[in-house]
């Protein structure tokens, strides 16, 4: 899943494309995802990076949903997943494009960036086009990888230029006029995982037996999750909502 102002390496191209293989297989991984942003999701949605469909399965009750994917061959298994919904709009552009006669100024009540954003060299900017589609009171929804230190070969190879803290999301809705609501940390054992195959290891695509080991553990970890939220984890979930004179705190 790839937006911005430039296209993701070709270094990079070969594993993004083994990772949303390895996703579509991990339905439990990806409906924990789901979980997680479910209440802050609206009726009229801008999926950002769709890829190949694996978080757009859970979207396609809403009234509208615009699925924006630049990457031309993820687009047959994208219109696979869409093509008998009218609600849904299949737009083949960049981030950059925003706003757009395909995804207007104010046209949605909440944008999902779900392992996007750090593929993006100016993030900053791509916050603030995606806030440009949202109306008043919407919600940008951002789900990215987390822990600097466990910055290793896969990020690399993926085509991340950043692992995020919780500080770089404040700095990001505060220099786009957004007020963070919400921010928790994801995935704590999957952390461990991805430091010592990235960073120790220095493997640079993700190993589908142990993806597949992490996708039963999944329905383990997330309960324990909601029971005691983690210090630290695999990816960080915020939620930042625009609204007039907003001002940035983690809710």
């Amino acid at each position: 899943m790839t937006t911005g102002s430039e296209p993701i390496h070709s270094t990079a191209s070969h594993a993004v494309t083994n990772s949303l293989d390895l996703l579509h297989d991990t339905y439990n991984y990806n409906h924990w995802i789901y979980s997680l942003l479910r209440s802050s999701v609206g009726n009229r949605v801008l999926e950002v990076g769709s890829g190949v469909g694996n978080m757009t399965q859970f979207l396609l009750s809403c009234d509208r949903l615009f699925c924006l994917e630049p990457e031309k061959e993820y687009l047959k298994d994208l219109m696979d997943v869409t093509r008998v919904h009218g609600n849904v709009k299949v737009v083949c552009s960049r981030l950059e494009s925003l706003p757009s006669a395909d995804v207007p100024e104010a046209a949605c009540d909440t944008v999902l960036c779900i392992n996007v954003l750090e593929h993006i060299r100016d993030d900053l900017d791509a916050v603030k086009k995606m806030k440009a589609v949202l109306a008043k009171g919407g919600r940008l929804v951002l789900y990215v990888p987390a822990c600097r230190w466990a910055y290793g070969a896969m990020d690399k190879a993926l085509g991340h230029h950043r692992r995020y803290s919780r500080a770089m999301l404040r700095a990001l809705a505060a220099g786009s006029g957004l007020q963070m609501t919400h921010c928790r940390y994801v995935n704590f054992i999957g952390l461990f995982g991805w430091w010592w195959a990235g960073r120790v290891r220095k493997e640079e695509l993700i190993d589908p037996r142990r993806a597949r080991v992490m996708d039963r553990l999944v329905p383990f970890v997330s309960a324990l999750e909601r029971l005691i939220k983690p210090p630290l984890g695999q990816s960080l979930f915020a939620v930042m909502k625009a609204c007039d004179g907003c001002s940035a705190h983690a809710g």
